[in-house]
């Protein structure tokens, strides 16, 4: 299988849907601009949105380029029964609120990084910031390269010029917004996510004559019989018991730490706002990840039909493949643009969420007596090279970087969110306890990877 095989013949088409709606992403990003006037609004969107527009966008945040390609493709080739792991990223933000979001509203802080200055001093600040700049970073350039790819079979351009174009698009309109445009934009590409997954997949089931195509996210039950008879093993758990129990606790842990779902607690309009994005929340996650999970199973079905293994890069474009084969060629491109509006929106979130830090937290520290006008100068400079930092470093990445987004989780699950939950439910944790806590747990972490030092993991392969 070659590349011609999961390109869209009509590249006009795709590129004309895709410049459509990055055109209607800066439309609201100038619009958002022009209501930006201090740094709460820069970072917290004024801390004006209401639930439904943020739960919108908080799962938006959320999803990311797996959603459409990589999750789908873990599914097609090692057949992960992800549905079982899904229910601890829902848990995200609803453990958010009532563990910590609360609470850190009430305070009035712009980040974790900033509760951490104010809960145990300037110095365990910088450590936090330290810890949320490299978390964040793995998780964007992941994103980055990803979307690049998706340019590569959008355009058929080599990967450096995909990646160089979308990276300057993409953080464009995100520094032109800062949080008012990024909030709306995630709004909209959620809609636009839920749309190009749900949709058109309801239409390869209905090709694929699944009686439940009408609700695609479980509409898949009558295939099984039929895929089991081919693959019997494909419910079976592949790895031992610990790859699912690390799974378990770094997603639960994790992302309950993630700057960017914090962020978005802090932007909503009172306490009670942020409370009723919840439910949504669970809503649209949910409908999200169980579609993505139908997916994959309508991928490996589909190949299993007609006896075909796909290669690493070709279940990376399961999604397409199938829209390809079961659907109008503009359905592909509209599909093209969701995948696009998954990984902008993730990007979008830890922009903010880095230049928060860069811009509000260390900066703001050290320079406490800068102007507004020049803090919202600095923010807009932290925007602006955050994206080019980013871009830097996808041009040529570490090899882990490209799969570290689990990882990533990991970290966070280990050197933040304890400090931060902690700090927030305990007045016997002190900066030496916290100090020692995260600095000694995130090496340890990081020495135990197995990305650092080969000879000393906890695994082989998926395991580690």
């Amino acid at each position: 299988m070659t590349a011609a095989d999961w390109q869209i013949q009509n590249i006009w088409l795709g590129l004309g849907i895709s410049l459509a709606v990055f055109g209607l992403y800066y439309l609201v990003a100038f619009i958002s601009r022009q209501k930006t006037n201090n740094s709460t609004d820069l970072y917290l969107a004024g801390r004006s949105v209401g639930p439904f527009v943020n739960s919108l966008a908080a799962s938006s945040t959320w999803m990311s380029v797996a959603t459409f390609l990589g999750v789908v493709a873990l599914i097609q080739q090692l057949h992960l029964p992800f549905v079982y792991m899904w229910i601890q990223l829902i848990l995200s933000v609803p453990m958010l609120v009532l563990l910590y979001g609360a609470s850190l509203y009430r305070m009035g802080v712009f980040s974790s990084v900033h509760f951490v200055q104010v809960r145990y001093g300037q110095s365990l600040g910088y450590l936090a910031a330290a810890w949320m700049l490299l978390i964040m970073l793995m998780y964007m350039v992941g994103q980055f390269i990803g979307i690049a790819k998706v340019f590569e079979v959008l355009l058929g351009l080599p990967y450096m010029p995909s990646l160089i174009i979308s990276a300057l698009v993409i953080t464009g309109y995100i520094t032109i917004g800062g949080m008012k445009g990024a909030t709306y934009n995630d709004a909209i590409q959620m809609v636009i996510m839920m749309i190009a997954l749900l949709v058109p997949l309801g239409a390869i089931l209905k090709a694929m004559g699944v009686t439940g195509y009408w609700f695609p996210p479980l509409g898949y039950g009558s295939m099984t019989d039929t895929l089991l008879a081919k693959i019997p093993t494909f419910f079976d758990l592949k790895f031992e018991p610990r790859f699912y129990l690390a799974l378990f606790v770094a997603l639960t842990l994790g992302t309950l730490g993630l700057p960017q779902l914090a962020q978005r607690v802090f932007t909503s309009e009172s306490i009670r706002s942020a409370r009723r994005v919840v439910p949504w929340f669970c809503l649209w996650v949910g409908l999200m990840f169980l579609g993505t999970y139908a997916m994959g199973f309508a991928g490996v079905y589909h190949f299993a039909q007609i006896n075909q293994e796909l290669t690493k890069e070709a279940a990376d474009k399961t999604t397409l493949l199938l829209n390809l084969a079961y659907n109008p060629e503009w359905v592909s491109a509209f599909v093209i643009a969701g995948v696009l509006a998954a990984g902008v929106s993730t990007i979008a979130g830890l922009m903010i969420g880095v230049a928060t830090v860069v811009g509000h937290d260390i900066v703001g520290s050290l320079r406490p007596d800068l102007s507004e006008r020049t803090r919202l100068n600095y923010g807009y400079i932290a925007l602006a090279g955050t994206g080019v930092i980013s871009l830097l470093v996808s041009l040529n990445p570490p090899a882990f970087l490209i799969t570290s987004i689990f990882w990533a989780f990991g970290l966070c699950a280990t050197a933040v969110t304890p400090m931060v939950v902690l700090g927030v439910w305990s007045t016997r944790v002190n900066i030496w306890g916290a100090f020692g806590g995260s600095a000694i747990s995130g090496i340890l972490y990081i020495v135990l990877s197995p990305y650092v030092i080969s000879s000393i993991t906890v695994g082989n392969g998926m395991i580690a």
